[in-house]
């Protein structure tokens, strides 16, 4: 006799402990009523309980146990760490930037080459200051320059625009389109 194939798939769980419990009790059911699903289920438990590990010891039951304490103690650790490193590393910068306030203008001052005093001179007034090459460049019209061509070059267009009596006479003596050569 054959297991009822409606059956088998939750057999196959029952054996191996993997119903939801509504399950199990339709399955322990149907097992009191047919005798081939009872003598499938049990030859399955038997296949299966060769395939079995042995029961966990003592210390594998007590390590088990111990696992989510311990991984969660390790990620703590962990994280204890990287924000004492992150507090250390910022109060590192923050030195160092109070420092560079402090120390910078005093460290500008004495690398400053000065001018020798012979060669100082002496303003007698307020002096216009000289724009710099990035002020220069920043105000200029790039496109003017090559927008604007140069008076020599209107000049030879203009010439250049004028056609000859030679290119007149060329286009007039030209047969027309409809006319073959």
């Amino acid at each position: 006799m054959s297991a009822c194939q409606d059956q088998e798939e939750l057999l196959t769980l029952h054996a191996t402990g993997a119903l939801e419990p509504e399950d199990e009790a339709r399955v322990r059911a149907h097992l009191e009523s047919c005798a081939a699903c009872r003598a499938e289920a049990e030859a399955q438990r038997e296949v299966l309980g060769l395939a079995a590990l042995p029961p966990a010891s003592a210390r594998e039951q007590a390590l088990l146990a111990a696992l989510p304490r311990t991984t969660a103690d390790a990620w703590l650790s962990t994280q204890l760490r990287q924000a004492a490193r992150m507090r250390t590393a910022g109060a590192l910068m923050a030195v160092a930037a109070a420092v560079l306030l402090v120390l910078g203008p005093m460290v500008q001052r004495r690398v400053a080459p000065l001018a020798p005093p012979d060669e100082l001179e002496l303003s007698t007034g307020p002096e216009e200051e000289t724009p710099s090459e990035l002020e220069q460049w920043a105000l200029s019209d790039p496109l003017a320059e090559a927008l604007d061509p140069a008076e020599e070059q209107l000049e030879q267009l203009e010439d250049d625009a004028e056609p000859s009596d030679s290119e007149l006479e060329d286009f007039l003596s030209y047969p027309h389109a409809g006319e073959s050569l």
